[in-house]
């Protein structure tokens, strides 16, 4: 098999195969043993705003249920006392605006806790209460693509179930949860939940009569390959954000409906082009709710929610990308009225609107139009071409990305993927035809570092800057014709020594691509 060079990165590792590829991504690291209460208070004191409070409150929570020692009812009051704070945290509102897996997790543990050492007589009130939180913890995670910690939430809510005595449930819940085991290809897990659910049945519960149940258990691999074809196609975007700005939370929609056509070039090699782009587009400039308490409306540069003309060659390595200038031009003049037009009446003084055509010229210069063009083919095109992934197994790979809240500057990024599972390339669609990709992205700390220390103000130096990016991308393996993307990006910034400045902003992108046929 033949590497094929990207843009981004050689990633000859994903062709070849020799690519770092652990069992599953690994889950943020949390201190184990040592004092969390003394963690705590050092985080509030240098950086109160970081959103690293958050991950050691939940993680002391944890501990407390998992692994303290001490009094049941002291450890739960502790325990209670880290989850009401996260989850009247308005970072949590902001990094997780639909709601955040781990806190419904840890839910579910406390309520689980509780019942094992609480009254009997509240014992069925905690457990009913544990499985409402597994289940929504279930749908938390599905959001935000963690399909192993679903599954295992999904088997909790059996469990608790059981727990309760309602064994039809309990069956119900757990064959749920086999029926993930094999959409996603768990297959160590599924083996597992069998063996229960032959158990709960009643049934002789051996290796051989798991191993009847496992005889049919998909084994799925994806091999994906450049074969573009001509095709028109719909493209549809929309972008969430929700920003905090020195407690102050707002939040922006931004949206786009155009056209892509891709078409074959005289002597070899694909164009695609988009038309339409400038007639519906909202660029959520402006937050959707006004700040009574302040005097300027807060503004927010425009969402760049499509890419510029492109061209490729017959075996899809990116060729040029094609009037970059004219159109970054026409996109601010469009974006200019836009901002015009909704400008907040009540600041006679322009202030906000000066901000906002300001912030917009910088966003859409021509640079950065061609920038972003080349990292969205890249990851949902160029990246993939040639490689053969097997389900369930997370690869990783080192590539430049550009810095969410900075685009203008780009780091080296650590990325995990794994093919997850088999889906409908549209909604609605018979047959399963194309693939899900996940991938999660970090930048490089000596990398990110080394940006930082160049355009840090020695008057408000940057204290810290944390960024991820989590993603899903559909694409059809046959063609590596991209259907969809989700991605869920969160950063934030302080500066000032901890006493000045700090920005949360998460950012929710979806885009559709219906083709023609």
């Amino acid at each position: 098999m033949n590497a094929r060079p990207l843009l981004l990165c050689a990633a000859a590792c994903l062709l070849a195969g020799s690519c770092a590829a652990p069992t599953r991504r690994p889950s943020p690291s949390t201190t184990q043993t040592g004092d969390f209460a003394a963690a705590i208070a050092r985080i509030k004191r240098t950086d109160a705003a970081s959103p690293a409070l958050l991950n050691a409150q939940l993680a002391y929570g944890e501990f407390l249920l998992s692994r303290a020692k001490g009094p049941c009812a002291q450890r739960l009051v502790l325990a209670q006392e880290q989850l009401g704070s996260v989850d009247a945290s308005l970072k949590t509102r902001v990094m997780f605006p639909d709601g955040w897996a781990r806190s419904a997790d840890l839910e579910y543990r406390l309520h689980l806790v509780r019942a094992g050492c609480g009254s009997k007589t509240d014992r069925r009130d905690d457990l009913l209460a544990a499985a409402a939180a597994a289940r929504r913890a279930v749908k938390l995670y599905r959001n935000s693509f963690d399909y192993e910690s679903m599954v295992i939430m999904q088997f909790d809510v059996g469990v608790t179930l059981h727990r309760l005595g309602d064994n039809t449930a309990a069956l119900a819940a757990l064959q749920a949860a086999l029926d993930m085991d094999r959409e996603y290809g768990f297959e160590d897990d599924a083996r597992q939940n069998y063996q229960l659910l032959l158990t709960w049945r009643g049934q002789p519960a051996g290796p051989p009569q798991v191993a009847a149940l496992m005889r049919d258990f998909p084994k799925r691999q994806a091999t994906l390959r450049f074969a573009w074809h001509a095709a028109d196609a719909q493209v549809t975007l929309e972008q969430r954000r929700t920003f905090l700005e020195d407690d102050r939370v707002v939040h922006s929609r931004a949206s786009a409906t155009f056209e892509r056509r891709t078409a074959a070039q005289a002597g070899g090699g694909w164009s695609v082009s988009y038309t339409h782009r400038l007639t519906r587009y909202d660029p959520g400039v402006w937050p959707s709710e006004a700040d009574p308490k302040r005097k300027t409306p807060l503004v927010l540069p425009p969402a760049l929610l499509f890419t510029a003309d492109f061209k490729v060659s017959a075996g899809g390595e990116l060729q040029s990308i094609a009037d970059a200038n004219g159109f970054a031009a026409r996109l601010s003049a469009q974006v200019g009225k836009l901002i015009r037009a909704g400008a907040p009446s009540r600041d006679p003084r322009h202030e906000a609107l000066n901000e906002a055509l300001d912030r917009a010229s910088g966003a859409l210069a021509p640079g950065l139009l061609e920038a972003g063009t080349a990292e969205n083919y890249q990851l949902e095109t160029a990246m993939w071409s040639g490689a053969k992934l097997e389900q369930g197994v997370w690869y990783a790979l080192s590539a430049p990305l550009s810095v969410p809240g900075m685009p203008q500057f780009v780091v080296q990024h650590r990325i995990e993927f794994a093919f997850t599972r088999r889906v409908p390339c549209t909604a609605g669609a018979a047959t399963q035809r194309c693939v899900e990709i996940v991938l999660h992205a970090t930048p490089d700390r000596k990398s990110l570092n080394d940006v930082l220390a160049d355009i840090s103000d020695p008057d408000e130096p940057f204290v810290d800057y944390d960024t991820s990016t989590d993603a899903r991308i559909v694409v059809d393996p046959a063609t590596l014709l991209p259907y969809a993307r989700e991605e869920q990006v969160y950063w934030f910034a302080s500066l000032g020594n901890g006493e000045g400045h700090a920005v949360l902003e998460s950012d929710h992108l979806v885009s559709t691509i219906r083709y023609d046929h």
